[in-house]
């Protein structure tokens, strides 16, 4: 099976050649989704050293897992599971021990491209530059319980549909919708103060 079909790797190719112990194939996906994990991590957790550890734990995890992959959803869903469930482990981990703290760095930069917290879709660049206004967004985000924090995170944030959504965290679709519009409006109300915010 070729590994490149002419608009890229082919997903499915490279996923096969992994579980094969391709690690030239392993290392492309890695570098595929490195950014989007990390990124997620960052927003669940908001500490950058903590998102670095905990996106190389996720793709150990992805390594010895790869084979368990059927393709019956997304790769990108099964990887997204994978890291939420990750995430919702090292809070409780950093949480048990008092050693859960936010890291004063709002954003990552992988070369040119900064990766922001504040949605893409929903923020002006001259609001992405403003860091005190991310810090803001951020401190309000943190403060949700996790649940709602979990929920604006991968609709709003990582722009994931309702169903990816219901898969990931393995509710169901009705609960995905309402239990955002409830964290929505807790965070709009949370940063009212501060921005003109709407998440719709």
């Amino acid at each position: 099976m070729p590994l490149h079909n002419g608009n890229g790797y082919d997903e499915s190719a490279l996923i096969a050649k992994a579980v094969e112990g391709d690690h030239d194939a392993f290392t492309i996906i890695m570098k595929r989704y490195k950014d989007r994990v990390f990124n997620t991590a960052l927003r669940f957790l908001g500490n950058y050293a903590i998102a670095e550890e905990l996106t190389q734990d996720v793709f150990i995890t992805v390594f010895r897992k790869l084979h368990t992959f059927k393709g019956e959803a997304k790769f990108s869903t099964w990887l997204y599971r994978i890291t939420v469930n990750h995430a919702k482990n090292r809070i409780g981990y950093l949480a048990r021990r008092a050693h859960y703290r936010r890291d004063e760095l709002m954003e990552y930069t992988q070369g040119d491209e900064a990766i922001s917290l504040i949605p893409k879709t929903e923020r002006p660049d001259d609001r992405v530059g403003d860091r005190e206004m991310m810090e803001h967004l951020m401190d309000r985000l943190m403060a949700l319980k996790k649940k709602d924090r979990e929920i604006i995170i991968l609709k709003d944030f990582e722009e994931l549909s309702y169903e990816e959504i219901a898969s990931i965290l393995d509710i169901q679709l009705g609960t995905v919708k309402s239990r955002l519009s409830r964290a929505r409006r807790q965070l709009k109300d949370a940063m009212k103060d501060i921005l003109d915010i709407d998440f719709e």
